[in-house]
């Protein structure tokens, strides 16, 4: 199938899992489906039963990742720290400072293999919202090595950072910009840095379509979640951007954008697009697990759940 033909309605979403308290980011790994927990940790997600809990101690925890040790590396996003859980769950904050400074919003922590992460710090502000009230773009991305938590600063001046992904060919480190409306890229170089950024797909993906969670289908395309339409859209190999299910307010979403647009935005400017009779609630993280990767689970903000769909044989 053409991945321009898929479309997904209400009726085609399923759950998974209960007692989840704010599931932002999904992780699918051999031992089954992770998400990122409010009582401080990890949560092991179980079908049909509550939550197994890993680690403590974590302000919000919002995106992780787990690395080839089985540990989990994880920014909370309350605390403005960058964290590590063990496999025993043994947790420790990793850093918390750059060049003697607070970090600011960190939002996602990306394994790339067993000895460096790239972390996507939102804004040098405490809080993320805070970005709303200034034209300044002051999101950043952190490469660290190793436990011993040295690292560089390898992109500045993102309009509030979100998840950011290696491409599967390991050449590229792609970022949603959530106030931008958009995603970039940027070539990763075998020192480590990072090349020239590059817009992926159109310049925008809509007005008032702020991206969040990305990651890649078993296909090569690039999923999104659009947590302001309570919705999905993927771009294409090649760059072409296409709407896989949308649910939005209207109204809210345009106050969203004039908020944005006139920097003088609010959180209740994010809430009031919540869809709460949807099966997407303020999507913000997809994964694909299962046989051949066909099994999307989605996390969000407000649901107690994942929202699950199943992908046809290809999308091309």
């Amino acid at each position: 199938m053409k991945i321009g033909d898929f479309k997904l309605k209400a009726s085609d979403f399923g759950k998974f899992g209960q007692g989840l308290q704010r599931p932002e980011c999904v992780w699918v790994d051999k031992d089954g489906i992770w998400t990122s927990d409010l009582r401080g940790g990890i949560a092991h997600v179980k079908d049909g039963a509550d939550p197994t809990v890993l680690g403590r101690g974590i302000v919000e925890p919002n995106g992780f990742s787990r690395r080839p040790d089985g540990s989990f590396v994880v920014a909370g996003i309350g605390d403005g720290a960058f964290h590590r859980i063990a496999p025993d769950g043994t947790t420790y904050a990793l850093l918390d400072r750059y060049n003697g400074e607070p970090l600011g919003t960190v939002n996602y922590a990306c394994a790339d293999g067993p000895d460096r992460i790239w972390l996507s710090v939102m804004t040098r502000k405490p809080q993320w919202h805070d970005a709303l009230k200034t034209k300044v773009m002051d999101g950043y991305i952190l490469r660290i090595d190793n436990d011993s938590g040295r690292c560089e600063m390898v992109a500045d001046g993102l309009d509030l950072t979100n998840e950011v992904k290696v491409s599967p060919d390991g050449q590229y480190l792609y970022a949603a910009e959530t106030l931008g409306c958009r995603i970039v890229r940027f070539p990763i170089r075998h020192d480590g840095s990072l090349g020239q950024r590059e817009i992926v797909g159109p310049e925008t993906l809509g007005r008032g379509a702020v991206p969040d969670g990305i990651t890649f289908d078993p296909w090569g395309n690039l999923w999104i979640t659009i947590i302001s339409h309570n919705g999905l859209m993927a771009i294409d190999r090649l760059g072409d951007a296409h709407v896989i299910y949308d649910d939005r307010n209207e109204a809210a979403v345009e106050a969203m954008a004039a908020g944005i647009d006139a920097r003088n935005g609010t959180v209740d400017h994010l809430v009031a697009c919540d869809a709460p009779e949807g099966p997407l609630r303020l999507p913000t993280s997809i994964a694909f697990g299962g046989p051949g990767r066909h099994t999307a689970y989605v996390g969000t903000l407000m649901l107690p759940h994942l929202a699950t769909f199943r992908l046809p044989e290809s999308l091309v």
